[in-house]
């Protein structure tokens, strides 16, 4: 008993030394997963940076159909007044510009191996109306001359340009936009990545349309740029 007691400092500093050996390895293993997690979120962002860069106008989405409009020229006396009744083709595109998308619009979840992007709102393109394929239902008037059918001809080209403008701000199709927009970027990011030895990822697409999704809330989050310059120097 007297011989433990003479060694028991001698086994006190040695657990302490272990245990200190211990803490000293788990915090190095924690060192070590972090600089790879933020290796892994760096490759991202340069990654998807060079992928984003030049999509300035990425289309990512389009409408189209045909447009009924009525349109009057009143000529320069009331007989020369007309009218027309025609059927306009039109199509609008919707663009998404990614080359604004910085390193504080990507959050990375390493353990569950998810990318979410936050990507600016969709926005339409100018209408594009085929005058070519203009279908005239009918013209009125007692004489229609050549600069009346132009006239004619003009008015219902801008006529259909800005009903095809609402129609294309109409938000069931900004909407529609928006998530084929989500489909779009995900599929862009994606291929990239896998591609740089990253994945497989999952990418989650955010739009401003989209609002918040899984309880969460965008701001409460840490993003890449944080973390990074959060990081010991």
């Amino acid at each position: 008993m007297e011989g433990l007691k003479r060694y028991w400092p001698l086994l006190l500093i040695a657990l302490g030394l272990i245990g200190g050996i211990m803490w000293w390895q788990d915090k190095r293993a924690e060192e070590r997963r972090v600089e790879e997690q933020l290796a892994q979120a760096q490759g991202i962002v340069r990654v998807l940076s060079a992928t984003f860069s030049n999509k300035a106008a990425l289309k990512v989405g389009e409408i189209n159909g045909t447009l009924d409009v009525t349109v009057v020229d009143p000529g320069a006396v009331p007989i020369l007044r007309s009218s027309q009744k025609a059927t306009v083709p039109y199509s609008v595109g919707y663009t998404l510009n990614l080359s604004d998308v910085g390193a504080d619009d990507y959050r990375w979840e390493p353990a569950a191996r998810t990318l979410t992007i936050r990507v600016p709102t969709v926005t339409a393109e100018a209408p594009n109306v085929d005058e070519a394929n203009r279908a005239v239902a009918g013209t009125s008037g007692i004489f229609v001359t050549r600069g009346a059918s132009a006239n004619l001809a003009r008015r219902a080209s801008q006529l259909a340009t800005a009903k095809a403008g609402e129609v294309a701000a109409e938000p069931a199709n900004l909407a529609k936009a928006q998530q084929n927009a989500e489909k779009v970027v995900a599929d862009l990011a994606r291929t990239p990545l896998e591609a740089a030895g990253l994945g497989p990822i999952t990418v989650r697409v955010i739009t401003p349309a989209a609002g918040v999704r899984d309880g969460e809330r965008w701001d409460v989050s840490r993003s890449i740029e944080q973390v990074l310059a959060d990081r010991p120097r």
